[in-house]
C-alpha cells in the first residue's frame, strides 16, 4: 500500500537499448484521421511536442508531455532505436514499441482515480504543464505554454560554471580562457520558477542558487542543478537535481482535460519528468533512463496506489 497525501514520489526506470528537441505535430492523429479532443474540463489540447534523446548508442523518441514515449504515433512505428542508425534509409533495430506512466489508487470513499495511456489512439489522460498548488487546476494557456521540452547537458553546465568562476578569479582572463562565450539559451531560459500569479509552485525545474536569494539568475552564477561536485548523498538527503550527461526535463499533469483513454476520474497529479542518458564505454552506453517526481496536488489521500 502507498499513501500519497500531497507528497512527492519518485520513480526511476532504466531500459536497454537525447539531444534534439522539436515540435512537429499540430494535430492529434488516429489511424491517419484527424480527431478532435473531447469536451474539455480545463480545455487543454493534446500535447504535440516531441523530443529525441540520442546522446549515446540509442535514439529514443519522447512525447512525455502527453504521457507517452518511444512511438511514432502518426506512422504507427517504433522509435526506440538501438543501435541508432545514420540515416532514415538504414535498417532500424527497435527494441521497444511504446511506453507510458500509469498510476491509479482509491480515495477514502473507495473511488478509483486513474491516469494511464497505451498508444494515445483512443484519447489522452495527460497534458502539459504544472498545476495550481491550491486548486490542482490548470488552464489551456498554461498547457500550451509548457508543451515543450527543456534540454541541457552536463558539459554545457560544467563550462558555464567554470567560466563564471573564471570571472570571479583575478588571475583568470575570461577573454583568453573563454573567448566569445555566450550563455546558452538552455541555461538562460531554464524553467526554474512557476508563475505564482497562476498559483503554481515557485520552485519548478531544479537549479543551483549560488547567492541563496531563491531566484534563478544565470548572470549571478545560478544554473540547472547537476550534482557537479558529488556532495549529494541520495541515501540520506532528498535533494531534487538533474541526472545524466544529457537531460530532457518536462512537466505534465492529469487535469488538463477529460481522461478519454482510461475513462478514469482524474487524480490531480503534477509530474516532473527527466529523460536522460550517459556517455560511457560500458553497457550504460546502450541505455536511457527516466525519472519522475510526482506531486499529488489534490486534497484527498490515495491508498492502494500503484504505479
Amino acid at each position: 500500500m502507498q499513501n500519497l497525501a500531497s507528497i512527492k514520489y519518485k520513480v526511476a526506470l532504466g531500459f536497454l537499448a537525447l539531444l534534439t528537441v522539436t515540435s512537429v505535430y499540430s494535430r492529434r492523429v488516429m489511424d491517419n484521421k484527424v480527431v478532435t479532443d473531447p469536451t474539455p474540463e480545463a480545455g487543454c489540447a493534446s500535447a504535440v511536442a516531441i523530443a529525441v534523446l540520442e546522446l549515446n548508442n540509442v535514439r529514443a523518441r519522447v512525447e512525455a508531455t502527453g504521457g507517452s514515449m518511444w512511438q511514432d504515433r502518426a506512422n504507427t512505428i517504433a522509435e526506440y532505436e538501438i543501435p541508432k542508425r545514420g540515416s532514415n534509409t538504414d535498417p532500424k533495430f527497435t527494441s521497444i514499441f511504446a511506453g507510458s506512466l500509469w498510476m491509479g489508487g482509491q480515495d477514502i470513499n473507495g473511488q478509483l482515480k486513474l491516469a494511464a495511456v497505451t498508444f494515445r489512439a483512443a484519447g489522452n489522460d495527460f497534458w502539459p504543464g504544472p498545476l495550481n498548488t491550491s486548486t490542482a487546476e490548470i488552464d489551456a494557456a498554461t498547457c500550451s505554454k509548457y508543451d515543450k521540452f527543456y534540454g541541457v547537458s552536463r558539459a554545457m553546465v560544467d563550462e558555464f560554471v567554470a567560466r563564471f568562476e573564471c570571472i570571479q578569479d583575478p588571475n583568470c582572463d575570461e577573454n583568453v580562457e573563454y573567448p566569445g562565450y555566450r550563455i546558452p539559451d538552455a541555461i538562460l531560459n531554464w524553467p526554474a520558477h512557476g508563475d505564482i500569479s497562476q498559483g503554481q509552485d515557485w520552485h519548478l525545474a531544479p537549479f543551483f542558487d549560488r547567492d541563496g536569494d531563491d531566484f534563478y539568475d544565470p548572470n549571478a552564477g545560478d544554473y540547472p542543478k547537476y550534482d557537479l561536485v558529488g556532495d549529494i548523498d541520495c541515501r540520506t538527503t532528498r535533494d531534487i537535481r538533474l541526472f545524466g550527461d544529457t537531460t530532457i526535463w518536462f512537466v505534465f499533469n492529469d487535469k488538463g482535460n477529460t481522461h478519454s483513454e482510461s475513462q478514469g476520474p482524474s487524480i490531480g497529479m503534477e509530474i516532473r519528468g527527466q529523460a536522460f542518458a550517459f556517455a560511457t564505454n560500458d553497457e550504460v552506453n546502450n541505455m536511457t533512463f527516466y525519472n519522475y517526481e510526482m506531486i499529488n496536488r489534490s486534497t484527498f489521500t490515495l491508498v492502494e496506489t500503484y504505479f
